[in-house]
């Protein structure tokens, strides 16, 4: 494994890192679930792998994110564990409900300090309201000793991302980054310049660009896989620090493991053919769903990041037949029709993507490529 310094004064942290929120569900119970029998395993496998650098939230997972992370933690004598987590700073709550938001996290994890603690999906509006509170509360913590830096996670504007990173009070910084959406590359590379840690979530596009078909695998020739293809091309981005990569088997952490030791994730001229392939397929692209959840629930059952996994899969990665498949799945679901036939265009799903994806278009577009 190859480790990166986490900022100019961070530690240093693997090339892939573990982001806890795709853990395997317990049967039936769905994301708010984790099956500990087996993604504890999958956890301390990366650890004994190489994997040091974790990140995680209060609530991924309904709250067992940080259960399982603080399961697999327990007994642990290896190398040094970074831990990230974050804060939903964008409720409107007093600072007591964050400050026992954090201590009921190093409860979970088991540890007596959180390296990271992020300010979650900030943009621009809810710092100029909520910044001043965060750093209050985070200054309170850095003072107890219960974190050690503070950061945040984005998916606003390049141009806003700089901002933020202009004030000079942010020593962490995770950003959504893939092949497929490569707008924030410069606010990448300014903030590692800045001397901040940069994490990438989404890499491999919530799972969306994982699929190994032809189009994929020529993007990058001699990929063994669309993993392989999507994490070398974020890690070859000047200034990313680690991508972060939401595993839930054993192979899945060891094959992540063989690409995060390469010495060379990608060459100067690899990169530039593929800039070019990819200029091709922005043409036929458009915002694109990382499955992150956030849309959900949909009040009328719509499962839309599945839906929208089957949409790329068809448009961009010709699986059209897999994905009509997929659809008919789950439009006969034991739970009802989940697929985006079922949608009411009621609106409630848009104003919580933090990607501005336009859902009601696309679950349309959906229906009718598949239906």
């Amino acid at each position: 494994m190859q480790y990166h310094a986490y900022g100019t004064n961070g530690p240093m942290v693997s090339a892939v890192g573990f982001g806890v929120m795709r853990l395997p569900p317990k049967k039936g119970g769905g994301w708010g679930s984790v099956n500990f029998s087996q993604g504890v395993p999958v956890l301390r496998h990366a650890m004994e792998q190489g994997i040091n650098f974790f990140d995680s939230h209060h609530n991924y997972h309904g709250g067992l994110s940080e259960v399982a992370l603080g399961k697999a933690l327990k007994g642990w004598k290896g190398q040094r564990i970074v831990i990230q987590t974050k804060t939903p700073f964008y409720r409107e709550e007093k600072l007591d409900f964050f400050k026992k938001l954090l201590e009921e996290a190093i409860t979970k994890l088991g540890v007596n300090c959180i390296d990271y603690l992020l300010f979650h999906s900030m943009d621009m509006k809810m710092f100029q309201k909520r910044g001043k509170g965060f750093f209050q509360l985070t200054d309170w913590a850095m003072k107890k000793g219960l974190i050690r830096a503070r950061g945040f996670s984005s998916h606003d504007t390049s141009e806003n991302i700089k901002k933020f990173v202009d004030t000079g009070e942010f020593s962490a910084m995770l950003v959504s980054y893939n092949w497929l959406n490569r707008s924030v590359a410069d606010a990448i590379a300014y903030a590692a310049d800045k001397g901040m840690g940069v994490s990438v979530m989404n890499p491999v596009g919530g799972g969306s660009l994982s699929t190994g078909t032809r189009p994929i695998l020529a993007l990058l020739p001699r990929a063994k896989s669309a993993p392989e293809v999507a994490l070398r091309y974020v890690l070859a981005t000047p200034g990313v620090c680690t991508a972060m990569s939401g595993m839930n088997t054993l192979a899945q952490v060891d094959e992540n493991v063989a690409i995060g030791g390469m010495k060379t994730y990608m060459t100067a001229a690899a990169r530039a053919a593929m800039g070019k392939k990819l200029e091709q397929l922005h043409a036929r692209s458009q915002v694109i769903c990382t499955h992150c959840g956030y849309c959900m629930p949909c009040p009328a059952g719509v499962n839309i990041p599945e839906n929208f996994l089957l949409l790329n899969r068809a448009k961009l990665l010709g699986l059209q037949e897999l994905a009509r498949v997929g659809l008919r799945q789950l439009k006969e679901h034991k739970d009802g029709d989940k697929s985006a036939l079922a949608c009411k265009q009621c609106g409630a799903c848009l104003s919580k993507c933090p990607n501005k994806v336009k859902i009601i278009r696309q679950l349309q577009e959906t229906a009718k490529l598949m239906g």
